[in-house]
């Protein structure tokens, strides 16, 4: 057998970990003021809880100077100190920073990363890198860095991070990473093709009218992700080619102040608008038409309950719902709660029954807005049941609706990184519809329209809504069905099968701080099948009165559910 292939591999494997065979693994049993100067290739510096390498004196503590594949681990109560550059790692490649303590320099650079390629700074939780006169972490001329943050980075008076002259870095800010500076200077400066994702805080804690973030290179990529904060103007400055991204959820409104050319995406899919960057859950605007189907089919539904009374001459109800519906993010339909309750009461007058409701509710959406409001409505009810040849009933109904709107945005034109911002304005509409009433056998059929206008109003920072005008029109099919009738309680059961179009303009015009869009409902929200099903229950307690309870339930294609419950009473005067 031929052994010399053999012996030429496993000399190979010797030669080529030979540095590893002689790397030093320095790992102090105590603190110790002096630095440590790696004297190979491979070398590992660790320091555990409990121990400090350094002082707050003297500089260059963790001395890694054109060495190479070099890691340095700061453990949760470990600390290295220095007046300046307490990890000094100028001229090597590779270099492997873990911080879970304390890192800093009084001075500059509590890590300094001058010409370095391919260094890899990860901080994790609990973990504090800290500078005084200077910069944090100094990467001129560094390619390849790739900065991962889940603690805190800051500076006292300069920067938190600093990366130029031709360096290229990647920056991850995660959930609880907190980057900052307490002066005028930007908190990250950035060269070209880095790329910074931010999913933490990163602020200019001086003032939210200076920098959070500065690029002096071209091609860059920020993304601002989740529930991410930002404090301070993202500054381009006279470079090109940067992308600002955003993914904070779909519906989630946000206005960030920017200077110089940015291309603008925003990765759920919501309409951003440039003139600094900016947008605004449609919601208030994009759920109009439904809430104002439901009405129309409260107020039909009141009048089948209105029908079923022995006693016609004055009734009324009192009513709570709660109506949920899902997100959808291909057409960026929110998600919403919506609960109401309200009071409907008719009177008989001549050959007409006049009609009032008062109604009052909240809708709350995802992200942080949520709208309350107040409607009254007035109008008549013309049941036609004892006409032999049509047998008919009409309504029309005017109301207006008044609303409050409260909104939490992300800016970063605060020191809080949030914003409330609040909306008041009003919403006037009409409902009419017929219904022919058929035998027992044969569903009854209807035909409903509704029309509401809400005028131009503005939110009380940076966005303004232009009037919008909504139409629907609505087919219905119902029947209802007495399970037990008495002389003195009934019980009865009752299905709605309604189909809505909206028929008017699909479009919204608004504007973000002076800059003006359009957003375009999609086609999918704009029809909408719902079935309904209710049962209920009625009891005489005087030839002249009665009371009722009944619970309504109701679905729909645009991935909404609802349950409600009534309480009626009638009574003849």
């Amino acid at each position: 057998m031929n052994k010399l292939p053999l012996l030429f591999f496993l000399l190979f494997l010797i030669f080529s970990n030979i540095n590893k065979t002689f790397a030093e693994n320095f790992i102090p049993s105590s603190s110790q003021t002096g630095k440590k100067t790696v004297g190979a290739n491979g070398d590992t510096i660790t320091i555990n809880s409990g121990i400090t390498l350094g002082n707050l004196t003297q500089q260059q503590k963790a001395d890694i100077n054109e060495k190479n594949d070099v890691s340095v681990t700061v453990n949760s109560g470990g600390s290295i100190l220095s007046s300046q550059n307490a990890v000094q790692g100028d001229d090597s490649d590779d270099l492997t920073v873990t911080n879970s303590g304390t890192i800093r320099a009084t001075g500059a650079k509590a890590i300094n990363l001058k010409d370095t390629a391919d260094s890899t700074i990860t901080n994790n939780l609990g973990g504090i890198i800290r500078s005084g006169t200077g910069d944090t972490i100094s990467g001129e001329a560094a390619t390849g860095s790739t900065i991962t943050n889940s603690g805190t980075i800051y500076s006292d008076d300069q920067r938190a991070l600093n990366f130029f002259s031709t360096s290229t870095a990647t920056v991850t800010n995660n959930s609880s990473g907190h980057i900052y500076n307490s002066n005028t200077n930007e908190a990250i400066k950035l060269d070209g093709s880095s790329t910074l994702t931010n999913s933490g805080k990163i602020e200019n804690k001086n003032s939210a009218s200076n920098n959070s973030i500065r690029l002096v290179g071209n091609d860059n990529t920020i993304i601002l992700k989740d529930k991410s904060i930002l404090v301070g103007t993202i500054d381009a400055g006279s470079t090109t080619g940067n992308t600002l991204k955003f993914q904070h959820g779909v519906g989630q409104t946000y206005y960030y102040k920017t200077a110089g050319d940015f291309t603008l995406q925003d990765l759920d899919g919501n309409q951003v608008v440039k003139g600094s960057a900016g947008s605004v859950g449609q919601g208030a605007s994009e759920t109009l038409d439904e809430l104002l189907s439901y009405k129309s089919i409260n107020l039909r539904n009141f009048f089948n309950r209105f029908d079923k009374q022995d006693n016609q001459d004055a009734w009324g109800e009192t009513y709570i719902s709660n109506l949920k519906r899902d997100a959808h993010i291909s057409n960026l339909a929110l998600e919403y709660d919506l609960t109401n309750f309200g009071v409907n009461l008719i009177n008989q007058i001549e050959n007409a029954n006049f009609v009032i409701a008062f109604e009052g509710g909240s809708q709350n959406f995802v992200k942080n807005h949520k709208i309350d409001y107040q409607n009254i409505s007035a109008g008549v009810y013309l049941p036609q049941k004892n006409n032999p040849y049509l047998n008919l009933d009409l309504f029309i109904l005017g109301g207006i609706t008044l609303k409050d709107g409260e909104r939490t945005i992300l800016t970063n034109t605060t020191a809080s990184g949030k914003l409330k911002i609040e909306s008041d304005y009003e919403t006037y509409e009409i409902h009419t519809g017929i219904k022919k009433n058929n035998s027992s056998a044969i569903p009854d059929l209807g035909l409903t329209a509704s029309y509401s206008i809400t005028p131009s109003y503005d939110e009380t920072k940076y966005f303004s809504w232009e009037d919008r005008h909504i139409g629907n029109v609505s087919i219905f099919f119902s029947d209802d069905y007495n399970l037990i009738k008495n002389e003195d309680s009934k019980l009865f059961l009752g299905w709605t099968l309604d189909m809505r179009n909206m028929i008017s303009d699909k479009k919204q015009d608004y504007s973000i701080n002076g800059t003006s869009a359009t957003y375009k409902q999609h086609n999918d929200l704009t029809n909408e099948i719902s079935l309904l099903a209710n049962m209920g229950y009625e009891k005489k307690f005087s030839e002249k009165s009665s009371i009722s309870f009944s619970l309504d339930a109701k679905n729909t294609n645009q991935y909404t559910k609802s349950v409600g419950a009534n309480i009626s009473l009638s009574s003849k005067f």
